[in-house]
């Protein structure tokens, strides 16, 4: 245990490191009833199941994502509970349950617990690194958690923020075009006829007009600037003027500022005609702001739309 130099005692017994420990300490008081508000939040899904023992697994389940498990999944949450394996990883991965029904059921809870009518949907792309290329829809494309191109899966989230708190609302793994097209590749994964390629934007557009039917309060609908600004779309879901893209430097895509000539070439992620310039972040100046200047569709802020980029955002 190191020790003050200057007074030979050890820094946990310096107030500071006294008051912290004492705030850091979790007495029985505070976890007193955890079993029992988890249980009564089971009652409301459970009946989702078709079958007892798929109703005990997905307890099971649930407990080991709650637990303090290093790794959580199915094989160490079976462990923990004294289980064999295979019937958890059956549960998750096969088990004849309708994920779908359990996914309305947790947006009804929503809107009952944190429904607002100035809440945000919000959209986001999020990226799962992979080894193989086996995993459905897996391949070499844009990875935000690593911050380059690297061999992923994509799913699509939306998720709920109001004044009341944030939940998970709805996902779907983005089906690259390949894959899409694919017959051998989508019967080994046993991707569904119903699915096609999709952009990730439509994708979330869709999950957003299921929140609606749905009459799940809301006043916005946000999402990362790499879904763009797809006018036309917008104004068919009624949402031009209630969208707002967030960009990478963490700030509306708005204020981002033009500071170059537009052409009046079209956009190929929104086919907008409005023209392109060159867009820099907010309060960048001199050669960084040179260097970190792109070109930028002034309808939908994309980079890679505009026809002198290289890459085309197919895969989006």
């Amino acid at each position: 245990m190191e020790a003050d130099t200057d007074t030979g005692t050890s820094i946990l017994e310096h107030p500071e490191a006294q008051a912290l420990l004492e705030r850091a300490t979790l007495r029985p008081a505070a976890v007193r009833g955890c079993q029992g508000r988890l249980t009564r939040y089971l009652e409301r899904y459970l009946p989702r199941f078709y079958r007892k023992e798929q109703r005990e697994n997905a307890t099971v389940v649930v407990e080991g994502l709650l637990s303090g498990l290093q790794r959580k999944t199915c094989e160490p949450i079976a462990r923990e509970h004294g289980l064999p394996r295979k019937p958890i990883q059956s549960f998750v991965g096969c088990s004849t349950w309708d994920d779908e029904v359990v996914m309305a059921e947790l947006r009804r809870h929503v809107k009952e617990e944190l429904g607002d009518v100035n809440a945000v949907l919000v959209i986001d792309p999020s990226a799962f690194a992979k080894k193989g290329s086996a995993s459905g829809g897996v391949k070499r494309q844009g990875c935000g958690r690593l911050g380059k191109t690297e061999n992923c899966q994509v799913g699509v989230f939306l998720c709920y923020a109001s004044p009341k708190g944030h939940a998970p609302l709805d996902r779907k793994l983005y089906l690259p075009e390949e894959w899409a097209a694919d017959e051998k590749r989508r019967q080994k994964c046993h991707v569904p006829t119903e699915v096609v390629f999709q952009e990730k934007w439509r994708i979330g557009l869709a999950m957003v007009d299921r929140c609606r039917a749905e009459g799940l309060p809301h006043g916005w609908v946000g999402g990362d600037d790499e879904l763009g600004r797809p006018r036309a779309a917008l104004e068919e879901h009624d949402m031009s003027q209630r969208w707002e893209a967030m960009t990478n430097w963490g700030g509306p895509a708005s204020s981002a500022r033009p500071c170059g000539p537009a052409t009046s070439d079209t956009c190929w992620t929104c086919r907008a005609t409005r023209g392109f310039g060159t867009w820099r972040p907010p309060g960048r100046r001199g050669g960084r702001a040179a260097r970190a200047a792109s070109r930028r569709c002034h309808s939908c802020r994309c980079r890679s739309g505009w026809p002198g980029s290289r890459s085309r955002p197919g895969g989006r």
